[in-house]
């Protein structure tokens, strides 16, 4: 049966409540306070004191804080100030102490961002939260009337919590130095999200795990980690829901000490099962066809395969070795660029198998320049510029960078301070941008993952905004009004239209600015036909000549692809994760990740395993012998 409280073996920090909630002293009542969760990204294992029975496990505010776990202080409050035509909103250094600190079992956030809406005006400002310092929100020309404000708490990508309050605007005379007011904020979480309460034992193999609780047929992710490799979140297929069961068919993975969260479509969910699963059964070696028309070779081990220092020291200690890759591109001659998140670096590998730092120093930081001095900070994707030079989503800094032929660094578009705003590219905000792709007319489109909306920068250098609301869900219709999870890889196919990754679903954004879920909306593992086909979690997208796309399933550990015709077939890649080359009926991969097709046809795939990268290619004749690489 399953357990609440961790195993001794365990060294997982206990989150203690997974729950949050922004508000203030006003006219608002505090009875509509519910909830906000963090989502299952941030999920573990959580420690329930022996008083707290199971049946009682539903972790609201006023439950959390009788069974003895600490709950943050749940009240933000503005000083409201009107200078000039403009509205400024402070939050005081005491608050932006308390917001910023981290606990046992808070993680701190990294910025609040708030938001007048007033019929057509809508603006978003952001503060740097720096501590000891107050904060500091300025509203250009907001018109009169009543207002919504709105607020959002993030770490990242995830959102801690989110707040809404209405707030009454007067005319201003232009003047300056208007009164102080103090505003009221509440958070209002109105969704049922999905609660887990308790579950049958470990299924037999092949059967699905049951859980029950409340609001489960919200549910769209539930997912598994083992206590050995807790970093390593696998999802299970869900079979059945309804308000209070769930059935879902577990990884085939899974052994030993095992937690399980549910999340719904925006990421949110309460309750942690923790349960001891069976020591697997090793599964025996598949045995290699005669032959393969492709073949999976190891083209790059990020732990062996050294790169040169820029500085030109020839020493030893001045060898460096790629730690992480994150975003890949292709120029015309072949030479792979790599992003390394880890390293705060942009690598480049020749044709001839030479690895080179590109750019960077290797700190966290923003700066342009020469490429041997410049900054990045988190740099994910990667775009060859066919004008020459390289298109980088400085991830971290909320940007987009570009490197010239010449190695020079420049900010590209944005601020390099997280927020939202469309308009010229030196003016546009972002934040956590991801993928990119390049549009028929020389458009960059950005994933602007967190904001979960899809950018696009003209060559005029105009940035707006396809598809997203900004509200995290799986809606489809017309772009400004469709909603996206966390869109990550983009591909953009012959006629102009765009291919994006978001989650488990494969959407695309036509040119008559439709966006559509083209997969089945479910999490899973089946080819054939596309609208039945199912993804667990896609993490890149590229086409080739013929107009295949090529799909990196990441946490299904395979490589697919889908044909013109609408079919999805499953190229290389196994059940079970690994490390191993040769025909792609018996390779096995990590976790595939980002990839790009090479001239010559072949596709380089980024597999974050060592870290490296493996090439997929086409041959003659086989076979080849099966080789496993690294441990």
């Amino acid at each position: 049966m399953p357990r609440r409280v961790s195993p001794a073996p365990l060294s997982l920090p206990a989150l203690s409540a997974l729950v949050l909630a922004l508000s203030a002293c006003g006219e608002l009542s505090s009875s509509n306070l519910s909830p906000s969760v963090v989502p299952p990204s941030a999920l573990q294992p959580v420690s329930t004191p022996t008083p707290l029975t199971p049946s009682a496990f539903a972790l609201t505010l006023e439950q959390a804080r009788q069974a003895g776990l600490a709950v943050p202080n749940n009240r933000i409050v503005l000083l409201l100030q009107e200078q000039g035509s403009d509205l400024v909103a402070q939050l005081p250094a005491s608050e932006v102490d308390r917001w910023l600190a981290r606990t046992p079992t808070w993680p701190g956030v990294e910025g609040i961002d708030l938001s007048i809406t007033l019929g057509s005006y809508r603006q978003t400002a952001t503060a740097p939260l720096r501590p000891g310092q107050p904060a500091t929100f300025t509203f250009t020309n907001p018109p009169a009337g009543e207002a919504e404000l709105s607020a959002v708490a993030y770490r990242g990508s995830t959102t801690l919590a989110q707040g809404k309050g209405s707030l009454t605007l007067s005319a201003r005379s232009g003047g300056s130095g208007g009164a102080n007011r103090r505003l009221a904020m509440l958070v209002l979480s109105e969704v049922g999200v999905p609660l887990l309460h308790t579950g049958s034992g470990v299924p037999a193999p092949g059967q699905p795990l049951l859980l029950s609780g409340e609001n489960l047929e919200r549910a769209e992710t539930v997912l598994f980690a083992s206590a050995a490799n807790p970093e390593r979140l696998l999802r299970g297929e869900i079979r059945s829901r309804s308000g209070d069961r769930l059935a879902v068919m577990p990884p085939s993975s899974l052994s030993g000490s095992v937690w399980v969260a549910v999340a719904d479509a925006a990421g949110q969910g309460l309750g942690t099962l923790v349960y001891d699963w069976p020591v697997a059964t090793p599964a025996p070696t598949p045995t290699a066809p005669a032959a393969s028309a492709w073949v999976v070779e190891t083209l790059l081990d990020g732990r062996t395969a050294p790169a040169a220092d820029p500085s030109g020291n020839t020493g030893s200690e001045s060898r460096i070795y790629l730690q992480q890759i994150g975003g890949i591109a292709v120029d015309p001659e072949g030479s792979l660029y790599l992003a390394d998140p880890a390293q705060h670096r942009i690598f480049r590998l020749s044709p001839e198998g030479e690895l080179e730092v590109w750019a960077g120093t290797g700190q966290a930081g923003r700066r342009d320049g020469a490429a041997d001095q410049a900054e990045f900070d988190s740099p994910q994707g990667l775009l060859w510029d066919p004008k020459g030079g390289l298109w980088v989503a400085d991830s971290g800094n909320h940007c987009l960078r570009h490197i010239s032929p010449q190695r020079q660094v420049t900010t590209f578009a944005g601020t390099c301070v997280a927020g939202y705003r469309d308009g010229e590219r030196d003016q546009a905000q972002f934040r956590e941008p991801f993928g990119l792709a390049l549009g028929s007319d020389g458009s960059v489109y950005v994933a602007d993952r967190a904001d979960r909306r899809i950018r696009r920068i003209t060559p005029a250098g105009e940035v707006a905004t396809v598809a997203g609301t900004g509200q995290p869900g799986s809606a489809d219709g017309p772009a400004e009004r469709a909603q996206l999870l966390q869109p990550t890889a983009l591909a953009v196919d012959r006629e102009g239209n765009l291919w994006i990754a978001d989650q488990h679903r494969l959407r695309l954004l036509s040119v008559a600015g439709q966006l559509t879920t083209q997969s089945d909306p479910e999490a899973g593992y089946r080819d054939g036909p596309l609208a039945e086909s199912r993804f667990r979690s896609l993490a890149g997208l590229a086409f080739d000549s013929s107009g295949v796309l090529w799909l990196a399933d990441r946490d299904n550990q395979r490589i697919r692809r889908l044909q013109p015709g609408g079919q999805v077939s499953t190229l290389a890649g196994q059940n079970e994760p690994g490390w191993q080359d040769g025909p792609t009926s018996a390779a096995r991969f990590q976790q595939p990740a980002g990839l790009v097709v090479l001239p010559d046809g072949s596709v380089v795939v980024v597999d974050p395993g060592l870290p490296g990268l493996r090439r997929i290619s086409r041959v003659a004749s086989g076979p080849a012998t099966p080789t496993p690489v690294g441990p």
